[in-house]
């Protein structure tokens, strides 16, 4: 059997990369993985669901051994009526060394990688294991996920709201939130309007 083609393009290398880290995640972590994508030839990230009890391991499986230093973002999707209800979902790259030193492109042989992880969590039991120890940037990604879904992240040293007040009642981005909002102030409304806001006091 003849050995795949070298991707030519910048895009299909940086895909073909990243395909071959998740072909390593799933053979690494077997039954922990859930489900696979490979990105359908460039038009998706690759991407590998898996179970929360291993998403610390699998973090430090792409860190340690696939290169990924970077954990880009951490956030959350609500499906509401389906169990799980929620899924995490978690941002890696890996930036080749080229680029760190300050070379403008990465070579041909190095290219960068983009990998994407999700992790469900049931709605009655919203609750994932922290990534603050493996990569520290998780910190604020992590209180922003709790703040707008109320996911949480077990072990996190400061698990608290970072957008909205202490004292805010509910989880802005989950879909079962009640819609709020505040009626714009024009030139021939604003004295109605503001008469009705709380304003401050000395």
């Amino acid at each position: 059997m003849n050995p795949s083609p070298t991707p030519t393009t910048p895009l299909a290398r940086v895909h073909a990369a990243a395909a071959a880290d998740l072909t390593a995640l799933v053979e690494r972590f077997g039954a922990a993985v859930a489900a696979h994508d490979d990105g359908g030839a460039g038009a998706r990230e690759p991407t590998a669901v898996v179970d929360r009890a291993a998403i610390a391991d699998v973090a430090r499986f792409l860190r340690d051994e696939r290169g990924y230093q970077l954990l880009r973002s951490v956030t959350a999707v609500d499906y509401l009526r389906v169990e799980p209800r929620f899924q995490v979902v978690y941002h890696f790259a890996r930036i080749p060394a080229a680029v760190m030193a300050g070379q403008a492109a990465p070579p041909p042989d190095d290219p960068a990688r983009l990998l994407c992880v999700k992790v469900p969590a049931p709605g009655d039991d919203p609750v994932v294991p922290t990534l603050t120890a493996v990569y520290p940037t998780a910190n604020w990604h992590e209180r922003e996920t709790y703040d707008l879904f109320g996911i949480e992240f077990a072990g996190h040293p400061d698990l608290r709201r970072i957008l909205m007040p202490a004292d805010y009642d509910g989880f802005p981005l989950r879909k079962d939130h009640p819609l709020r909002y505040e009626e714009i102030a024009f030139t021939f409304n604003q004295e109605a309007i503001y008469r009705q806001k709380p304003q401050a006091k000395e």
